[in-house]
């Protein structure tokens, strides 16, 4: 992957990763504040994306670097919509669930301190 797909997936993964995280913020109990809950989900997002591509059945659907490989070896180039679809959804989940867990993991240690 070249330099402007890489930034074009890492802004994808951000970018649904914080929409994410502001969305739970927003729409449960489980917010942490706006900025908070942005960043955690951003970093979600990132992370649960790269290890998607880490796994052999689902890597293909985030761009793993051999499938990227191929695909400019086939002239169809890397950031084929199914890639860019699978990525959004890896960034989506990702912040979603780092979001809650962290929002859960203080919720959960405040409660057991007696606040």
């Amino acid at each position: 992957m070249g330099a402007i797909e890489t930034a074009v997936v890492l802004t994808i993964e951000g970018v649904c990763g914080a929409a994410a995280g502001l969305a739970l913020g927003r729409w449960t109990a489980l917010g942490l504040g706006a900025k908070v809950d942005a960043l955690t989900g951003a970093t979600g997002g990132i992370a649960l994306t790269w290890l998607a591509g880490q796994l052999p059945g689902v890597a293909r659907f985030v761009g793993q670097v051999e499938s990227a490989v191929d695909a400019t070896a086939r002239g169809v180039g890397v950031l084929t919509p199914a890639v860019l679809v699978g990525i959004g959804i890896a960034g989506l989940s990702g912040g979603l669930v780092l979001t809650a867990s962290i929002a859960i993991a203080i919720a959960v240690g405040g409660a057991g301190r007696g606040g």
